[in-house]
């Protein structure tokens, strides 16, 4: 096995494969993308808290060690304080396309490229963007923002406070939960036999499709307006102050799925660009 500690900014290149990637940073930013080319890790910025390496049997570990906060109530105070001078850094690796990640930042902003393995994404606070990824992806965060731009697979996306955006998806799963924030969607071509489910408790729900789209709909809102630019789309009254629309576009073979608790619910019309009319 091979280990580093990285104290000082470097960027190195690995000359055995990497099939699964693990990181833990208490705080910074960090930026992971796919590649053809040999793996890589490059540091930009450091803080005083150094960063483990660890490569053994195509497991590469990126870890900062373990912090040791005041005690008790004082450590917010600690972080406020000290805590993010100590562990701000700035890394970015570069894997294989079909490496399994497991990535855990405590504050900062992550973001994710390119990926088509396994991949699980955890933020506590900060931003986590993904894009082009390709597998079964699961992200969560506690406060901040989600953002899925040109993703396949399936995505698994949870925010407890933060606004989750989803845009030129072709994801075959498809489940979006946020507990209070809004929650965009923006849906390219959804396969065949697309499952996607919308959940917002406090918040708006705008979701937008192709107008060739086939997918059984229903849409809910308890306390919030329905409305849709698809004539074919039923409604009715389910709740007081609340409404539903439920029908089929096409064939029905997907499924597309929406509840609002407080907050309303918008279905888009999205035109078919004649240039890729013909894409399944």
């Amino acid at each position: 096995m091979a280990t580093w500690q990285i104290t000082a900014p470097q960027r190195f290149d690995l000359d055995d494969e990497v099939t699964h990637l693990d990181v833990f940073l208490f705080g910074g930013r960090l930026s992971v993308v796919g590649t053809d080319l040999p793996p890589r890790i490059e540091v930009t910025r450091t803080s005083e808290l150094p960063i483990n390496v660890s490569h053994d049997g195509g497991r590469l570990a990126i870890k900062h060690e373990r912090v040791r906060p005041w005690p008790g109530p004082l450590a917010p105070l600690w972080w406020w304080l000290r805590g993010k001078s100590q562990v701000g850094v700035d890394i970015s690796v570069a894997v294989p396309y079909d490496t399994v990640a497991d990535l855990r930042v405590i504050a900062g902003p992550l973001i994710v490229s390119g990926i088509r393995g396994d991949l699980t994404v955890e933020c506590t606070s900060g931003r986590i963007a993904l894009l082009g990824i390709g597998g079964r992806t699961r992200a969560t965060m506690v406060s901040g923002p989600v953002e899925a731009l040109g993703c396949a697979g399936d995505l698994v996306l949870e925010t407890v406070s933060g606004e989750i955006t989803l845009a030129d998806l072709a994801a075959r799963q498809v489940k979006a939960t946020t507990v209070s924030g809004s929650l965009t969607a923006d849906l390219d071509n959804p396969p065949h036999d697309s499952r996607i489910t919308l959940e917002t408790i406090s918040g708006e729900l705008t979701i937008r499709i192709r107008e060739d789209s086939d997918l059984a709909v229903e849409l809910s809102a308890v306390h919030g307006r329905v409305t849709t630019a698809f004539p074919e789309l039923g409604s009715e009254g389910r709740w007081p102050g609340g409404g539903s629309i439920r029908g089929v576009l096409g064939k029905g073979t997907g499924r597309l799925s929406a509840t609002a608790m407080s907050g309303s619910i918008t279905l888009l019309r999205r035109p078919v660009d004649p240039e890729f009319a013909g894409d399944d």
